[in-house]
C-alpha cells in the first residue's frame, strides 16, 4: 500500500468518525423544554411573559458531556433584565 493511499484511507476514516459523532454532539435532550426554562425564570421572581417564552424557545446545546445554554436564549433574557445567575441555568433547561 502506498503512502498516498494510506493517507486517503485515514482521511476517509476521519470523515466517517466525524459524521457519526456529529448527531451525538448536537442532539438536544428530550426532557428539556421551553416550559422548564420559563418556569425556572418565573420561580426566581421574573414575569414569564412572551419575551421570556421567545428567549426560552432556543433549545440548549448538548455536547454529549454537558448542556450549554443557547447564546440567543441568554441574550434574549439579558435584554429583558434577567440576571445571569438565573438566565444561565434557565437556558440550559430549554
Amino acid at each position: 500500500m502506498t503512502y498516498q493511499r494510506a493517507k486517503r484511507m485515514a482521511a476517509a476514516a476521519g470523515v466517517v468518525v466525524a459524521a457519526g459523532a456529529l448527531p451525538i454532539l448536537v442532539a438536544s435532550p428530550a426532557s428539556a423544554t421551553q416550559s422548564a426554562c420559563t418556569s425556572y425564570v418565573a420561580n426566581h421572581g421574573y414575569f414569564a411573559g412572551p419575551k421570556v417564552k421567545a428567549a426560552c424557545d432556543y433549545a440548549a446545546l448538548d455536547t454529549g458531556l454537558f448542556k450549554m445554554p443557547h447564546p440567543s436564549c441568554l441574550l434574549g433574557l439579558e435584554k429583558i433584565g434577567v440576571k445571569s445567575e438565573v438566565s444561565n441555568p434557565a437556558c440550559k433547561r430549554a
